[in-house]
C-alpha cells in the first residue's frame, strides 16, 4: 500500500505506506481534508468487479478514475462522467462482496445515465432557487508534494430542498433499475441492494449525524419497492456466491482494517490464527514497529500461496523499512513478476527502493520511468526520478523532471521556470527534448 503526505520516518528513512492524502481548498468544511487510498489489491479487485459488470456495455474499468477515500463512513459517489469516489468505510461494513458490489453497480448506474451533468442542467434551471448541492471543489492529490489537480464536484450537504430530491429520486429509481440489471445478467445475486439498504439503516441510529450516502442517496420506501420490482423482473435474480471473489474481498478487508484501525482494534476484530487475521496482524504490527512479528505471519502466508503477490508487496515494504534494500528489491521484483497486469505502483516503489540502495541507478530510472508510462499523472515518480537523475549528473534531465512534478501539481510558474533551465542543456531530438518542449508549449499557451 501507498501512503504519502502522511510520511513516517524511520531511522532516517522515508517510507512510502498506505494512504495518499488530498490537500483539498475548502469549500465545505467536510471536504477541507481528503485521504485518498491507493492500493493495488484493493484496485484490482474493484476493477474486476466493473468489468464484470460492464461486460455487456461499451465502457470498462479502463474508461473510469476510480478514487478510494479513507473515510470511516459508508459512502460512494460520482462527481462527472467518469470519475467514482469510494469511502473505505463502504469496505469494512460490506459483509459480502455482493454488497460491495451492489454500490459499485449504482453508482455505475448514475454514469452510465450521466446523471451527474443531467443534473447540473437541472440546477442551472432551478437558478435562484436553491443552493447548488454541487460545490466546485479543485483538488490537488498529495503524491510525494502533490500529486496531479483534480476538477471535481464535491457533493454538498446543504441547499437540499424538495425541488432537486424530487428530481434525485427520480435518478434514483433510474439507478437501482440498472444497477439491478448490470448485476443480474453478469449473475451475481442483486438481492444484495436490498441488503445493504437494510445493513445502511441500522447503522443510521449508531451516530447522530448525517450519513453523506442517505443525504445523496435518499433510502426511502419507494426505493425498496424499486428494487423489489426489478428483482421479479429477473425472477429473484438468485446466482451462487463465487467464494474466490469472496475470499479476494475479505483479504482487501483485512489490509485495510489493518491500516486504518488501531493496533488494539485489528487485534480484538482479527485475534485469531487463520490467513486473515494473519494479514491483518501483519499490517498492523508493520506500522507499530514490531516488524520482525510481520514478516513471521507473512512468511506463513507465502507458504501457502507462493503466488500471491501483495503478501509479497508489503514484505518489501518492511524490508525497506528496515533498511534491508537488498531483501526489498527481491521481494518488490517477486511481486511485479507474480502480479497479473501492469501497475504504476509496483514500478514506482521498486524504483524507490533502487534509488535508496544508491548502487543501482540505471535500474532505478528504468523502473520509474516504466511507472510513468503506465501513469503520467504520477507525480511521485517524477518526483523520485529527478532525483534519481540528479544524482546521475543528469542535472538537465532532473530539472525537466522537477518540470513535470509541478505541472501535475497545477504550480506552473514552477515548472516553466524548470522546463526552460531544461531546455538550456537536455540533448536535443530526445524523447525528453520533445517532451520538454511540448510542455513549454503549454505552459506558454496558457500563460497568454
Amino acid at each position: 500500500m501507498f501512503k504519502t503526505k502522511i510520511s513516517i520516518l524511520k531511522k532516517n528513512l522515508f517510507i512510502i505506506i498506505f494512504l495518499l492524502t488530498v490537500s483539498a481548498y475548502s469549500f465545505a468544511s467536510n471536504f477541507s481534508k481528503i485521504e485518498l487510498v491507493r492500493d493495488i489489491e484493493l484496485e484490482v479487485f474493484t476493477n474486476q468487479i466493473i468489468d464484470q459488470l460492464l461486460s455487456n456495455s461499451d465502457l470498462n474499468s479502463e474508461d473510469l478514475n476510480i478514487y478510494f477515500i479513507n473515510n470511516p463512513e459508508v459512502n460512494a459517489f460520482v462527481t462527472s462522467g467518469s470519475d467514482m469516489f469510494i469511502n473505505t468505510g463502504l469496505i469494512l461494513h460490506s459483509e459480502d462482496y455482493r454488497e460491495y458490489t451492489s454500490v459499485i453497480a449504482h453508482e455505475l448506474s448514475h454514469i452510465i445515465g450521466a446523471h451527474v451533468s443531467r443534473s447540473k442542467e437541472k440546477i442551472k434551471r432551478l437558478g435562484g432557487k436553491l443552493t447548488p448541492v454541487y460545490l466546485l471543489g479543485l483538488l490537488g492529490i498529495m503524491g510525494g508534494n502533490a500529486e496531479v489537480g483534480l476538477a471535481a464536484l464535491m457533493v454538498g450537504q446543504a441547499g437540499v430542498t424538495g425541488g432537486y430530491l424530487e428530481y434525485s429520486r427520480t435518478q434514483e429509481a433510474a439507478a437501482d433499475q440498472l444497477a439491478i440489471r448490470l448485476m443480474c445478467e453478469n449473475n451475481i445475486d442483486a438481492s444484495f441492494l436490498l441488503t445493504f439498504f437494510n445493513k445502511l439503516e441500522k447503522l443510521m441510529p449508531l451516530t447522530n449525524e448525517i450519513n453523506p450516502y442517505n443525504t445523496t442517496h435518499p433510502i426511502t420506501s419507494s426505493r425498496y419497492t424499486w428494487v423489489e420490482s426489478g428483482l421479479k423482473k429477473y425472477n429473484t435474480c438468485k446466482s451462487a456466491t463465487d467464494i474466490n471473489k469472496q475470499k479476494e474481498f475479505d483479504f482487501v478487508k483485512a489490509k485495510i482494517f489493518g491500516f486504518t484501525k488501531s493496533y488494539n482494534e485489528v487485534a480484538a476484530v482479527y485475534s485469531g490464527s487463520d490467513e486473515l487475521s494473519l494479514y491483518a496482524g501483519s499490517v498492523s504490527n508493520y506500522l507499530k514497529g514490531n516488524n520482525q512479528l510481520s514478516i513471521k505471519n507473512l512468511d506463513i502466508l507465502i507458504q501457502n500461496n507462493k503466488n500471491n503477490p501483495y503478501f509479497k508487496e508489503l514484505l518489501a515494504e518492511i524490508y525497506f523499512s528496515m533498511q534491508d534494500y537488498k531483501m526489498a528489491i527481491q521481494y518488490q521484483n517477486d511481486a511485479i513478476n507474480l502480479s497479473a497486469g501492469e501497475n504504476d505502483l509496483y514500478h514506482m516503489m521498486q524504483g524507490s527502493y533502487l534509488l535508496a540502495s544508491n548502487k543501482n541507478l540505471d535500474e532505478s530510472i528504468k523502473a520509474l520511468k516504466k511507472s510513468i508510462r503506465i501513469n503520467h499523472q504520477n507525480s511521485y515518480s517524477w518526483h523520485l526520478l529527478a532525483q534519481a537523475y540528479a544524482e546521475d549528473d543528469s542535472l538537465a534531465l532532473a530539472q525537466y523532471a522537477t518540470a513535470e512534478r509541478y505541472y501535475l501539481m497545477n504550480d506552473r510558474s514552477m515548472a516553466l521556470k524548470f522546463v526552460q533551465n531544461s531546455l538550456k542543456e537536455i540533448e536535443k531530438n530526445t524523447t525528453e527534448w520533445y517532451r520538454a518542449n511540448d510542455l513549454l508549449n503549454i505552459l506558454s499557451t496558457s500563460s497568454n
